[in-house]
């Protein structure tokens, strides 16, 4: 939650405590409905901070707890308005948020300026939709990241079941900063008994990258395998759009850096914006040197930036084209990798053949990446059918309102299910977007 949503919050129960300061209002009805107020206040904070609710959705439940524990809701009238109220509710929310992968499609046609697509079956690329356009990648960055790792595993200079202590990713670990994602993989490795000693090996740390979208786990191995050597293996694979690696997390912690020198927070997004590309990058890499040899604590650092500063942030995110990556799954699916780089890289990113067992129904292979802001929606996959057809898709969004956010991340799957499995959809598409 952010300051806003305490204040409102904090405001509701100061608001509603006030008339009991007056004893003519301490009535046993008047504190009841005062106490179920502030529970209902606290049950959306305990919602939104330890179960991660979306603040939106609990903030809706709790307007429904209150009706319903209101007295005066159970009147005739009362029942007829409110009915009413949620079939309307209920008819336009289906309507909204039913499954339409012509969402997507439309979004795409209505919003060349900030979208891309590309697809490609079979070696032949079908859809290559203002893929050649550098957009911001958010998490999708992590295949290439993935990658290099792969290739220095087949090379021996890493060893993958070698074992990394935790309280090197935890330098790295940003709170409030990736949805829960570094926690939640914490969780699932100690729950599966892989955390010995305090350790984990480097291999699980690298899926947490991907699977889970750990950011401190991606700096963390930024610095094992090397910027130099990420930027030279997207050159050596001809991803020629690409724009040059910094870590993830040091750049979350410019503007507080920045704050601090210039003690001006009316400045600090002329400040972002102004400065150079090539600063930006080295700014962010020295952050996390400094977080890494232990000289900048992250945990004195309490993640709450403005949605103004999000979008200068957001924006300036490690871009590539959609081509770039099209290309680069391209690489993994035609196994273009050597044996062991191939067999790692897949291993990372096939997630989605063991989270849902239907992907084996209809794949054998079958491997993806997305990324997102508040402003970007990314999604980078591959598949394989059992007749050995082979597609890669690559969507790529920014400059998103929140409306436009919420429907896309709901439609995207059905719109890359039809991509994937409907050939007949995916002659529309091209043929809409040509």
């Amino acid at each position: 939650m952010n300051i806003f949503s305490w204040i409102g919050l904090t405001g509701i129960i100061i608001f509603t405590l006030i008339p009991l300061l007056s004893k003519e209002n301490r009535t046993k009805q008047e504190v009841r409905k005062a106490i179920i107020t502030i529970v209902i206040v606290i049950g959306i904070i305990v919602a939104v901070m330890i179960f991660n609710v979306n603040f939106l959705n609990a903030i809706l439940f709790g307007v429904i707890a209150m009706i319903l524990f209101d007295k005066k809701t159970y009147t005739k009238k009362r029942l007829i308005i409110y009915g009413a109220i949620i079939l309307v509710i209920g008819i336009a929310g289906y309507s909204v948020f039913r499954d339409n992968p012509d969402y997507v499609l439309n979004h795409l046609k209505n919003h060349p300026e900030t979208s891309s697509l590309y697809v490609a079956e079979n070696g032949e690329e079908l859809i290559t939709y203002q893929s050649d356009v550098v957009r911001p990648l958010a998490s999708t960055v992590k295949i290439l990241i993935a990658v290099e790792y792969a290739m220095q595993v087949e090379e021996g200079i890493l060893n993958k079941e070698s074992y990394v202590p935790l309280d090197k990713l935890k330098k790295f670990y940003y709170k409030g900063t990736d949805g829960n994602a570094h926690e939640a993989w914490l969780k699932t490795m100690e729950d599966e008994g892989k955390i010995v000693n305090n350790e984990i090996t480097l291999h699980d740390v690298a899926k947490g990258m991907i699977t889970y979208s750990s950011n401190a786990n991606t700096d963390y191995l930024i610095h094992v395998l090397g910027i130099d050597s990420i930027n030279e293996q997207a050159q050596s694979l001809g991803l020629t759009s690409h724009e040059e690696i910094y870590p993830l997390v040091g750049g979350l912690l410019i503007p507080d850096y920045l704050k601090n020198i210039k003690k001006d927070e009316n400045k600090l997004i002329e400040e972002l914006e102004k400065m150079p590309m090539e600063m930006y990058r080295e700014t962010a890499e020295e952050l996390s040197q400094q977080m890494k040899d232990g000289t900048f604590n992250i945990e004195d650092h309490t993640f709450d930036m403005p949605l103004d500063l999000q979008r200068v942030w957001s924006d300036r995110l490690i871009g590539a084209s959609a081509n770039d990556y099209g290309r680069l799954l391209a690489i993994i699916s035609n196994n273009e990798l050597q044996t062991v780089a191939a067999q790692t890289v897949r291993d990372l990113l096939e997630w989605p053949m063991e989270v849902n067992e239907a992907n084996n129904e209809r794949f054998t292979h079958l491997g993806a990446k997305g990324g997102s802001t508040a402003f970007i929606l990314n999604d980078a996959m591959y598949a394989e059918d059992y007749n050995g057809n082979k597609i890669e898709i690559v969507l790529l969004t920014n400059d998103l309102n929140i409306w436009q956010q919420i429907l896309l991340s709901h439609n995207l799957n059905s719109f890359e299910s039809k991509l994937l499995g409907d050939e007949a959809y995916r002659q529309k598409v091209q043929k809409e977007l040509s």
